[in-house]
């Protein structure tokens, strides 16, 4: 089974121990930072101790993700505990075993590439089945995002930043109409803190003939930066000059396996780490509790509604 997709690569670490002048005092003194911090905010979950060492080895994760920055990391931490709250759709783990094998799940295809880009980053990929979009729901991509980033959480983090490759080939209108903007751009804000990666570049292939239709209707939802980082490509070799060949699957002309057996290996680390995921699932905030009043989203029940398109 595929572990090495998620065991921490020790020159990627050491990279970034170095990068942010880190030693592992400084990183422990850190994290008890975080961890006592933790206890005085009354809306964050209590944990046992026998939660200790993965907790501890939890918020280490996020201190690499967001450069040793201990607000940030805060932010993260707190972020992570919120989303689980306001997007319980997001967070589903009940039947994980059935889910892996439906047809919702087949439909999207979303994984990481085993390698790295030689400045030490991954590649996250998904593209649809199919241009029938009746399997189709919005909120199974966020779900999908976070169980694979979540797996990285408690593996060990090694890395800071995504390529994001798209394959638009099966993508409709239909597609794109299923998205609440609204709550998308809620989402986006609490999970760029919750998960706090640096998005080096997404790259749309195959852009269908309606992309500028799209442009427009995401571009108030998205911020500019990201809206910078965004490329099309209408062939692979454009492609080729972000990304080196040998990190890619056959399918995109390059030398690192098969698509589909990256997917079914993906599919087995979910389930490989789904006692994990189902021990966790009760962690969230109570914001009822929290001790500063902050604006809310006003998504009191978290649906993934049709917009419909004049």
């Amino acid at each position: 089974m595929p572990e090495y997709y998620v065991i921490p690569n020790e020159d990627g670490v050491k990279r970034l121990m170095k990068e942010y002048g880190l030693t592992r005092d400084q990183i422990n003194e850190d994290v008890t930072t975080v961890r006592n911090w933790m206890l005085t905010q009354p809306h964050l979950p209590k944990f046992p101790e026998s939660k200790n060492d993965e907790l501890s080895f939890w918020i280490e994760g996020f201190l690499r993700l967001t450069k040793n920055n201990l607000e940030k990391t805060k932010l993260a931490v707190e972020s992570h505990f919120r989303m689980k709250t306001l997007f319980p759709d997001v967070y589903d783990v009940n039947d994980l075993s059935n889910y892996v094998e439906s047809d919702l799940f087949d439909y999207l295809t979303m994984v990481m590439f085993p390698k790295y880009t030689p400045d030490g980053l991954k590649i996250m990929y998904y593209s649809f089945k199919d241009s029938n979009s009746q399997l189709f729901r919005p909120v199974e991509i966020y779900k999908r995002m976070r169980l694979m980033l979540d797996i990285y959480q408690r593996k060990g983090i090694d890395f800071t930043g995504i390529h994001v490759v798209v394959d638009t080939r099966n993508i409709t209108l239909s597609h794109i109409s299923q998205f609440d903007l609204f709550q998308l751009k809620n989402l986006i804000k609490l999970a760029q803190k919750a998960y706090p990666l640096r998005l080096k570049h997404t790259h749309i292939l195959f852009p269908p003939s309606f992309i500028d239709v799209a442009k427009n209707i995401l571009k108030p939802f998205v911020s500019k930066k990201m809206f910078a980082r965004l490329s099309f490509h209408k062939n692979l070799e454009t492609l080729w000059e972000h990304i080196p060949r040998d990190i890619l699957p056959i399918e995109y002309g390059g030398y690192t396996g098969n698509l589909d057996v990256i997917r079914e290996e993906w599919k087995t680390l979910i389930l490989k780490n789904s006692d994990w995921f189902l021990s966790n699932a009760s962690y969230k905030s109570d914001e009822s509790k929290r001790l500063k009043k902050k604006k809310s989203f006003s998504c009191e029940k978290i649906s993934f509604k049709t917009l419909i398109l004049d």
